[in-house]
Parts: structure tokens; C-alpha cells; sequence
């Protein structure tokens, strides 16, 4: 009889775990600041758009914040990212807004471990007219952005953005990696082939690969150089006060041997530049505008 009630409430459990949570747009816009960027991804060889919603909490100075990065990104052979869908059956299933920050500030600083609360798997949705929208593909990170100058290495790993310290370029890592691990195939940005090299912990970091400034605003390129750097954003930009502003997604376009069963569009992807990055479409509007001012003036 024990046993019995075991495995039921397990099954219940594992159930529960699995249960598909939501979260409506408008409630984060409510409760936080939201900057909202679009990507277009033509670049990858199929036009179609990523929609970028940065979701910001203040940290404990002036130069912290967290982002939690929602990605809604584009199923290619289909005219739209968004599904219709029945509110009825999705409003018991919404995760509360209150609890999106408490994944990473168990990053952090160790606290909420209730992992129960932790935000995962979950679908953007948007009420448009009246009638309920979800995501078809949304992937969400966490970010703990800092401005700081340590004494001594720190580990950044997935999650940390520290704008002050050193650039390290994606050739440079490469070539320490190769040295370290000559026999792997494919270093991680480039893979060709289905297998895949582990990543030493000690070259676990989020780097900073370049600095640069568009108009009026300061860049910081970031790399995500970690196992997730394939379910993950892995290589982006960011602007404080901004957020994230630009980006690549490397599983989702991934072409070669690894989606050989999709069709249409997803065949004629192609790998980008490793220093190009898809930019948000209302700042090159606001950089064009103020390049055409600056001009205007003879600046």
C-alpha cells in the first residue's frame, strides 16, 4: 500500500513538473519595466523576425539590474510566431509574475531554493483584440548585470554580465581551447558534425569580446561560452538601460546534420559571421535618425 501511494503521488508530481506554464505580456508590463526589440533574421537566409522582451528589476547600485531576456523566436514555415489560443484553458496555468527574478537571484546570492518557483519553460502570451495569443517557441534566461572592476577573476558564468572586465575575443578562446583539446573536431561556435566536446569548468564564462559605440550608445558584445550555449542566446549585445539589444541564436538556426527532418525554410539556413549579429530594428531606426542629424548639423 505504501509502495502504491509512492509511485501515485510521484506520478502526480512528475505530471505537475511537466505542466506547460504561461505568462501574459501584459502583466509583466504592468509590474516592471519592458523594453521590446525585433530582430530580423534574413541575415540566417529566411526572413522572418525574433521578438526580444527585456524585463527589468533594479540591483543594489546604480550599475546592477537583472534581465530576464524573454525570446520569442519565429517558426520558419509558418506566417506567424503566435498561436490563437482558448484563455479558458490556460488560466489556471499562469506562473505568477511576482516569482520571475527568483531564479536568478538563487544564481547569485543563493537564496529562494525552492526551484519550485524558478521560471523555466514557459509561453509568452499576448492579448490582442480581445482574443489570447501564445508563443509557438520562447526561450527565457536571466541576467545579473554588473559594472565592476574585482581584484581578483571572477567566474561569470551563464548568467553574469560584468561590463569591466577584460576582453577576450572569440579567436583567442579558440585557439586555447584547440591547444587544450586538439583532438576535438568542432570547437563549440563552429560545430560541423554531431558530436560534441565538452567545455573544461574553468572556461565556463559569459566574456566580453568588444566595445563599441552607435549612436551615442555604449555596446558591450557579449559570448556565452557554456554547455547551454545551444539552448541559450549565445552571443549578444548590451546597452544599460537598454537591455539586450542584439543577438544570435545557435541552436534554433542551427543548419547541417542536426535537424535533418525539417523542410522549407529551416534547409536554406545558413551560420552567420561569428562577429555579425542581428540588431534590433528600432535602434538602427534611432542610429540612422541621429547619424542623420549629426550630419545635418555637419557634426
Amino acid at each position: 500500500m505504501k509502495r502504491l501511494l509512492f509511485i501515485l503521488l510521484f506520478c502526480s508530481w512528475a505530471i505537475e513538473a511537466q505542466e506547460q506554464k504561461y505568462i501574459l505580456l501584459d502583466s509583466l508590463t504592468a509590474k516592471y519595466k519592458v523594453k521590446q526589440y525585433t530582430l530580423d533574421t534574413s541575415p540566417y537566409g529566411a526572413k522572418n523576425t525574433i521578438e526580444m522582451y527585456n524585463v527589468f528589476y533594479d540591483g543594489n547600485s546604480k550599475d546592477d539590474c537583472y534581465i530576464v531576456l524573454f525570446s520569442v523566436l519565429p517558426e520558419l514555415d509558418s506566417k506567424t510566431n503566435w498561436e490563437k489560443i482558448d484563455y479558458k484553458t490556460i488560466k489556471n496555468n499562469f506562473f505568477p509574475t511576482k516569482n520571475i527574478f527568483r531564479r536568478i537571484m538563487h544564481k547569485v546570492f543563493g537564496v529562494f531554493s525552492n526551484e519550485n518557483i524558478y521560471i523555466n519553460k514557459v509561453k509568452l502570451v499576448k492579448k490582442i483584440k480581445g482574443e489570447y495569443y501564445a508563443s509557438k517557441y520562447c526561450w527565457v534566461e536571466d541576467f545579473y548585470c554588473i559594472n565592476d572592476s574585482f581584484p581578483i577573476p571572477i567566474a561569470t558564468k551563464s548568467f553574469i554580465l560584468n561590463v569591466n572586465q577584460p576582453i577576450t575575443p572569440i579567436g583567442a578562446l579558440r585557439d586555447f581551447f584547440r591547444k587544450l583539446s586538439p583532438l576535438c573536431q568542432d570547437f563549440p561556435f563552429e560545430q560541423n558534425t554531431d558530436s560534441f566536446c565538452g567545455i573544461p569548468d574553468f572556461l565556463k564564462n559569459t566574456y566580453l569580446s568588444n566595445i563599441e559605440e552607435r549612436g551615442g550608445d555604449m555596446i558591450y558584445c557579449f559570448y556565452q561560452f557554456y554547455e547551454n550555449l545551444h539552448t541559450n542566446i549565445s552571443r549578444f549585445g548590451y546597452v544599460k538601460g537598454k537591455g539586450i539589444v542584439a543577438g544570435v541564436y545557435f541552436n534554433h538556426f542551427m543548419p547541417g546534420p542536426f535537424f535533418i527532418d525539417k523542410t522549407g525554410n529551416w534547409r536554406k539556413l545558413k551560420r552567420l559571421p561569428e562577429n555579425e549579429l542581428l540588431w534590433a530594428e528600432e535602434l538602427k531606426k534611432e542610429w540612422a535618425k541621429k547619424e542623420e542629424e549629426r550630419k545635418r548639423m555637419g557634426i
